[in-house]
């Protein structure tokens, strides 16, 4: 178990020298929430964030774009799709529940957002509200 430990820490150690160079490292390690671990992980998922460009191609790549349902007069709740990476998903969903217990130290419009969400929801779910705040 030790030596998948360190291991483990030799691969990121490695990661970290490789994406160290990439404008959008320092990026992300500015964001309140992201550490070293989570910049790699997302630079690692989602490859040159320059091909895309609009944020809608990205929330489509990471599969939370939404999905809209309309026949004659019904009209569908919107749910996303979830359709693309769902690696980079679950890292953005962590990042935003970092960010937002990391509020109280570091405050961030995105945790702001989310915690108002939450206080004006009538659901129990954190769900809908870290959903929204990734977009």
């Amino acid at each position: 178990m030790l030596r998948l430990s360190e291991r483990r820490q030799v691969v990121l150690d490695h990661m970290v020298s490789l994406a160290q160079p990439l404008p959008e490292y320092e990026i992300l390690l500015s964001i309140p929430g992201i550490a070293e671990t989570t910049a790699i992980s997302l630079i690692g998922e989602l490859g040159d964030i320059r091909r895309f460009q609009s944020a809608n191609q990205i929330n489509a790549f990471i599969g939370i774009d939404l999905r809209h349902y309309e026949s004659g007069n019904f009209l569908a709740k919107e749910h996303i799709t979830k359709r693309g990476n769902p690696y980079a998903r679950k890292i953005l969903f962590k990042c935003i529940h970092n960010m937002a217990s990391a509020s109280h130290t570091n405050p961030c419009h995105i945790a702001d957002f989310y915690e108002k969400r939450k206080r004006q929801s009538q659901t129990t779910s954190t769900k809908p509200h870290t959903i929204a705040s990734i977009h």
